[in-house]
């Protein structure tokens, strides 16, 4: 079972991490979510509505990006609110990241920015490597996921968020992995429970 939708670090010390119409608030310093939560995503997030995300990511110009099937939402961080005219097709403005209707479709399920200028998307067995300053998915890509991260496998992810302690954590049902992003491996001993390792995030 899916457990984890979409999720992003801010810079204020919290996560938020989003599942189907609710989200929750996550504080990085006490590790665990805040008091109250979750809450509906519609009711607390101007502009992106309230169906299930596919996927969100953090991008190193002061925006978050929301994918959901086909479309995607640019969220200005600073003004806590999704920009004018959006939601809009990805792959009209994602150069290279796939299709939508008619020809096809490629569901962003995790997306993660690495301090080397590349972005990484992930949809099913694969991955796409993403250059910012290029803004289109590098040649040669999509490429397996299994054969190219070490440890991940090869089963699709649910959700991906860098941590601001050097690590990334994916997440797959009711599991997680732990991603040393220096040593471009997962870390030894995982995948572990979400359960009792990220307390009050939902584990069913």
């Amino acid at each position: 079972m899916t457990n984890i939708d979409a999720a992003v670090v801010w810079n204020n010390g919290k996560a938020y991490f989003f599942k189907g119409d609710q989200y929750y608030r996550y504080d990085v310093q006490s590790d665990r979510v805040d008091a109250g939560y979750p809450k509906p995503t519609a009711d607390n997030w101007a502009g992106i509505g309230d169906q299930p995300l596919d996927s969100a990511v953090v991008w190193p110009n002061g925006k978050a990006y929301f994918f959901r099937t086909w479309q995607y939402i640019r969220y200005d961080i600073a003004a806590d609110r999704a920009d004018e005219g959006y939601p809009l097709p990805t792959s009209a403005h994602w150069h290279g990241l796939g299709t939508g209707p008619p020809d096809g479709l490629v569901v962003i399920a995790a997306a993660v920015v690495w301090p080397n200028g590349k972005a990484y998307f992930f949809s099913g067995s694969q991955y796409y490597r993403y250059d910012i300053t290029n803004d289109e998915v590098d040649a040669g890509y999509p490429r397996e996921t299994g054969e190219n991260w070490a440890g991940l496998g090869a089963d699709p992810i649910d959700t991906a968020v860098v941590w601001p302690n050097g690590k990334a954590y994916f997440f797959r049902g009711s599991e997680y992995l732990r991603y040393d992003i220096s040593a471009d491996k997962v870390d030894a001993g995982y995948p572990q429970p979400i359960e009792g390792n990220w307390p009050g995030l939902p584990s069913s």
